[in-house]
């Protein structure tokens, strides 16, 4: 019965997100002993053999204010609109894991035209797109880690996660040299995205002076200590210079990995915009996004943060799956609460221009 509801989903939603779980269902449905199929063919010193991102030309931004690109998506019928040209606020994206199979290499090639057409039609159109009402929206093309080095953790795994964030940090100073002018901004990511805004938080942000126009940190699908990082956890709809969190599982489920890190990470209830563990009921949602990106759904979910991670009762309409045994609901962690997120990145905003009119 798993195995035909997860083929229903495959065929049912976006070619992008259709070939991810088609990807996946290896680990899914025969775990380790199919991990071959996931690992890379060659040692990690061949990632260096892979051509570097040049940040001043367009090709490497896979969404950026001087260009057309799914990021300027809404959906249809939503009656949301692409603000961007007027945003007084940017947002700095960092886009999730799309390197499912590994091939020959530990990290992405950027003139994998496949690979980045997975990117776009997948988290840039519809993570990124929630930002396209509040802010310019810049996310860099980056030699992302392959999905193997979360399934199975490995020196070569760790060496590729490097790899990858030293990518995000360049494209981000270059982002803030160049590009950024001294406007406020928000950081968002997804998944590896948010492993590596974290470390970018920790390392460079938290010391900058550029830190005084961060807005907020959405750094979502990934666990998050704020203790270790050194930004607060946002503690109100409103809050500024601090840093979102959430992952999200099926109602009663708990990761089966990193189990430790989940039980203290930060949750930010996506429905309340507080770390509290209340219940937030799900006409507090005004519109979940399905994976086909056509349609959106309000009060699709409701949500309750548990132990550092965040609980939802199964949507009663299709296209937000869960993955895996332990029934995450980490495809989805945005879609489900993309409305929220859209009307939040607004608020914010307009609260931090309103504190620093004036000031400049």
């Amino acid at each position: 019965m798993r195995l035909l509801r997860i083929l229903r989903i495959i065929f049912r939603y976006s070619m992008s997100y259709r070939s991810l779980l088609l990807l996946l269902m290896p680990v899914l449905f025969c775990g380790i002993s199919c991990l071959f199929l996931l690992k890379p063919k060659e040692n990690i010193e061949m990632s260096n053999r892979l051509a570097s991102p040049d940040y001043s030309s367009l090709k490497y931004w896979a969404s950026h204010p001087d260009k057309i690109d799914p990021a300027d998506d809404v959906p249809k019928n939503s009656g949301f609109v692409d603000r961007q040209s007027d945003a007084k606020a940017d947002v700095f994206f960092v886009h999730p894991t799309t390197l499912i199979i590994g091939g020959k290499y530990w990290n992405a090639d950027l003139a994998d035209e496949s690979l980045n057409s997975k990117t776009d039609k997948g988290p840039i159109r519809s993570q990124a797109s929630a930002f396209n009402d509040c802010c310019k929206i810049y996310a860099p093309r980056y030699r992302q880690a392959t999905f193997y080095v979360f399934v199975e953790e490995t020196s070569q795994g760790n060496a590729a996660i490097d790899f990858a964030y030293a990518d995000v940090k360049n494209a981000f100073l270059y982002y803030i040299k160049n590009l950024n002018k001294g406007r406020p901004w928000i950081i968002a990511s997804h998944s590896q995205g948010t492993r590596h805004v974290s470390r970018l938080l920790k390392e460079v942000i938290s010391f900058s002076d550029y830190k005084r126009n961060l807005i907020a940190a959405y750094a979502i699908g990934f666990p998050y200590r704020a203790e270790e990082v050194g930004l607060p956890a946002c503690e109100s709809q409103e809050s500024i210079g601090c840093v979102i969190n959430w992952n999200s599982y099926k109602w009663g489920k708990a990761p089966n990995r990193l189990v430790d890190r989940f039980r203290t990470s930060l949750c930010v209830n996506p429905l309340t915009w507080k770390k509290d563990e209340n219940y937030a009921a799900k006409e507090l949602n005004l519109g979940g996004l399905p994976i086909s990106f056509d349609r959106i759904l309000p009060t699709i979910a409701d949500a309750k943060c548990n132990d550092g991670i965040l609980w939802v009762h199964e949507p009663d309409s299709r296209g937000f799956p869960t993955i895996g045994k332990d029934d995450t609901y980490h495809l989805v962690d945005y879609h489900l609460f993309y409305s929220n997120i859209r009307q939040n990145a607004k608020v914010r905003v307009e609260k931090f221009l309103s504190l620093t009119s004036g000031t400049k």
